[in-house]
């Protein structure tokens, strides 16, 4: 607390340091030590007079019920106008909170040099009373919905006891506990609960009016509705639960809050809640298949191991989706992704959903695509292994065929269009060319020296060939048919 108190003098210092003077004696207005006007009082409001006596206007500075201030001033034509306050410093003394409220506010009424008469007669042609209309409204509609609120709870037989029980007539519906931190002023924090001990609100506010003007008092129920209790016709300084308790059940019982035995009522609203995020959850699943490069239930076929052709829908991932189900216990996260990708396809035919492994050399098609189970080798850099637990590839995988020639193929994978891979007729595995490695970029003589044990054809030179390309392989490929077999 000592360091809140330190905190506000300082600011305060500052804005003596740097505001002009204002001083008042013996009724004369002073600024930076110049006489500027003569000032008197009558009730709330102030009258302020030139020096010769010549013009004058009323000056008041207005409060709604929750601390809203504006200046409000009167000619001598009796028209009035509304202005809002503008870096008005802070005084204790309401003389000068005017004075500095016309000063800063009324944008040249009153000045160093005394009032302006020109802009007295420009400001007071007309009335303006937008402000007060606005702020009196507000208020009237909050005096009558506190009035309404009284009635409700007198009506039905409720009241609050002074030890936070909520009572109808004899019998006990709710209660409400309130914790109380205690420093320079006392802060409470209240929880709202039906006679079952359910959560119905929680509310937390301060001892002092002008704490619960700046922070703004909120009641919050169960299910997310918010209440503004920041009305200061409701508090009074030395705020203490007694006055605070009736206030808030009278206005959750106006919104259909009736306490009693609320276990239905809540359970409903989280099942409803749940159903909600449910949807909205296996919307999403829905978009991101959509946009993912997985297959999801489309016509093709599956040939097998044993050359056997299958036909229906097909289903491969080839990456990470959120998984249909239960969007609570769906995707953890912070937990590393130990599914494999890519190297299992599954084909719902007529009868039954059959499954088949990359690693047995499957083949299946969608549309016009062909795809390739077959193990990999050099293809760390690339980062399509199956798995996030797989980082240095060499894993089977399905790849799509970009180019046949008499079964020797140029292909890729789903998760890298631009990472091709070379597979020559009678070799187990398809192996990537390029110049990307596990860690980094893979050096030139490193990727010559997979070249020609790969290839191992004499006839055919590295430095001929973009191994990087799609083109440059398929080229490669044809040479090596003709060359070399």
């Amino acid at each position: 607390m000592r360091t809140y108190i330190t905190t506000s003098l300082v600011v305060l210092a500052a804005i003596g340091a740097h505001a002009q003077d204002f001083n008042v004696k013996k009724g004369v207005i002073t600024i930076d030590k110049a006489e500027v006007a003569k000032i008197e009082r009558k009730g709330t409001t102030y009258k302020l007079t030139s020096l010769d006596d010549k013009n004058f206007f009323w000056a008041e500075v207005k409060s709604s019920a929750n601390n809203n201030f504006w200046l409000q001033l009167k000619g001598e034509n009796g028209n009035i106008q509304d202005m809002e306050m503008k870096n008005v410093p802070f005084t204790l003394s309401k003389e000068k909170q005017v004075i500095m409220a016309v000063y800063f506010s009324a944008d040249g009424l009153i000045t160093g040099s005394g009032i302006n008469n020109d802009r007295a007669t420009e400001l007071f042609q007309s009335s303006n009373k937008e402000l007060s209309e606005k702020w009196q409204k507000i208020d009237g509609d909050r005096q009558n919905q506190k009035a309404e609120e009284v009635a409700l709870l007198k009506k039905a037989n409720i009241n609050v006891t002074d030890n936070a029980s909520i009572m109808q007539g004899a019998t006990k519906i709710g209660f409400i506990n309130t914790k109380t931190t205690k420093q320079a002023y006392s802060f409470h924090e209240a929880t709202i609960a039906d006679n079952e001990g359910n959560v119905i609100a929680k509310v937390s506010y301060d001892e002092t009016k002008s704490m619960n003007a700046a922070r703004g008092v909120k009641l919050r129920t169960y299910d997310n509705k918010e209440f503004d209790m920041t009305d200061l016709n409701y508090w009074m300084d030395n705020t203490d639960p007694i006055k605070a308790n009736p206030v808030f059940v009278g206005r959750l019982y106006a919104n259909g809050y009736k306490f009693g035995d609320m276990t239905q009522e809540i359970k409903d609203y989280q099942n409803a809640k749940t159903a909600e995020k449910q949807e909205e959850y296996n919307k999403h699943v829905e978009e991101s298949k959509g946009k993912s490069r997985n297959i999801y239930d489309v016509e093709g076929y599956v040939l097998d191991k044993k050359g056997v052709k299958h036909t229906g829908l097909v289903t491969i991932e080839f990456e990470s989706v959120p998984r249909n189900g239960d969007y609570r216990i769906s995707g953890a996260v912070g937990i590393a992704d130990v599914s494999s990708y890519g190297n299992s396809v599954s084909i719902q035919t007529d009868k039954k959903r059959l499954s088949f492994k990359a690693k047995d050399g499957v083949e299946f098609g969608v549309g016009n695509e062909r795809y390739l189970g077959i193990s990999t080798s050099e293809d760390g850099g690339l980062g399509n292994s199956n798995g996030e637990l797989d980082v240095f590839g060499g894993s089977s995988k399905f790849l799509l065929v970009d180019y046949d020639n008499g079964g020797n193929m140029v292909l890729h994978h789903m998760k890298t269009p631009n990472g091709f891979y070379l597979l020559l007729k009678g070799q187990k595995k398809a192996v990537y060319l390029g110049d990307r490695s596990t860690f980094g970029k893979r050096k030139e003589e490193t990727t010559k020296k997979i070249f020609d044990k790969y290839v191992n054809c004499s006839a055919l030179s590295f430095e001929k060939y973009d191994t990087i390309t799609l083109e440059g392989l398929k080229k490669l490929v044809d040479d090596y048919i003709q060359t070399c077999n």
